[in-house]
């Protein structure tokens, strides 16, 4: 049996250099469901139109994470000097986002893209970047999305503070990988993030994406274009046309 640390977080280090790798590995998964998810989806967005979606959901990646990691240090260093673990957090913050805060993002972004249309600006509907793509519109529609995810971090950090007893559910699905603080690590930070960020990854590109996108807009040039499959020398070719058309 290993013995517990004398620091309440020593076991779980959310920003070593282990805890970056781990970081690393979960955005390179991120990378690879957005592209098994452009593969399958149809009809199928253009390049230059995927990459603008994902760009859009990687910059809300970073700020999201950057407020797990906020959240997670500051209600895993109880100021009444009760034991705590950055683990059980940082396990709740994952749990808590690719669950209940896929549907608060979903509510709010809506409801804050209503409320900015109605108010009159324009190029903010989601997915739609004009006739040529528009980077302006780009803009507006990342910064309403990440407006939103900080809303539902919000709503989550709330969640925390109006039911402390989520930290003693977090340890009691966390209890078989209490005597041994490695494990612990590798299942927090590695296994579930691996499985839970890959649902949210496809269900956020869903919400993200122009839904109103038709068949009529793909040119054959982007319809060849698999991300999966080696692309030929025509392809290629039409590939790099349109990401310079953007």
């Amino acid at each position: 049996m290993v013995e517990p640390p004398n620091d309440p977080d020593a076991g779980c280090k959310l920003l070593d250099g282990f805890a970056i790798i781990i970081q690393i590995l979960l955005a390179s998964s991120a990378l690879g469901t957005l592209v098994v998810k452009r593969a399958r989806e149809r009809p199928q967005r253009p390049v230059n139109i995927w990459l603008l979606d994902v760009g859009k959901q990687f910059s809300g990646a970073i700020v999201i994470h950057g407020l797990n990691l906020l959240v997670s240090y500051s209600r895993g260093r109880p100021h009444h000097g009760g034991p705590s673990n950055l683990c059980v957090w940082y396990f709740l913050n994952v749990g808590v986002d690719t669950t209940v805060g896929v549907w608060l993002l979903w509510v709010i972004l809506r409801s804050l893209q209503w409320s900015l249309m109605r108010a009159g600006v324009t190029g903010i509907r989601t997915g739609d970047y004009g006739t040529p793509p528009s980077i302006l519109n780009w803009i507006k529609q990342t910064i309403i999305f990440i407006v939103s995810l900080v809303g539902m971090k919000s709503c989550v950090y709330g969640l925390f503070r109006l039911c402390p007893w989520l930290f003693d559910f977090g340890e009691w699905v966390l209890r078989w990988t209490r005597d041994n603080y490695r494990t612990q690590v590798v299942f927090v930070m590695l296994i579930f993030p691996l499985c839970m960020n890959a649902f949210q990854i496809w269900v956020i590109d869903t919400i993200v994406k122009n839904k109103l996108f038709s068949v009529e807009e793909i040119t054959e040039a982007d319809e060849r274009t698999r991300l999966l499959v080696e692309p030929n020398h025509n392809t290629t070719e039409s590939t790099a046309t349109t990401v310079e058309n953007l």
